[in-house]
């Protein structure tokens, strides 16, 4: 046993992704779990909710089949990534691991290591490699702005 705790404390080379991440991941792939998330990557910090994979493309392509002109397609867009999400392997019955590579944010916005907002700092979707995060705080850094668009004619 003391052997086995010298090879944990002594550890070179740290895994190139975070179990513990790569655990919350697979809740929001399987289970339509959300988690306000601040992530530390490449020096910025990026804050918003983890969603899974199917929620992410089935709502992307939902607001990309809005943005586009009227005489295009919007409900083939829509179907078209929404199809995406369904296939990956990673929320699939059949998956053989549970090491997801992805990790997928709505309303992300981005900071820098002060936590001052980056220029044009709207929530977006994001998408990236968990290998690439390296370290992350369960919680949003930020709170969203109220819209003035809530529909209720304030």
């Amino acid at each position: 046993m003391i052997n086995e705790e010298k090879n944990i404390l002594t550890l070179d080379n740290p895994p190139q992704k975070d179990w513990f991440l790569q655990f919350l991941v697979n809740l929001a792939n399987k289970n339509q779990f959300e988690l306000g998330i601040t992530l530390n990557i490449g020096g910025f910090l990026i804050a918003g909710t983890l969603v899974g994979v199917k929620q992410y493309f089935a709502d992307f392509g939902a607001d990309f089949a809005a943005s586009l002109d009227a005489g295009k397609s919007p409900q083939d867009i829509k179907t078209f990534f929404k199809k995406i999400g369904d296939e990956c392997a990673c929320v699939s019955n059949r998956e053989k691991t549970e090491s997801p590579s992805y990790i997928h944010l709505k309303d992300a916005r981005f900071f820098n290591t002060q936590g001052n907002p980056t220029l044009g700092n709207g929530g977006v979707w994001w998408r990236g490699r968990i290998s690439e995060v390296q370290g992350f705080v369960p919680g949003n850094l930020f709170k969203p702005a109220v819209s003035s668009t809530s529909g209720n004619g304030e």
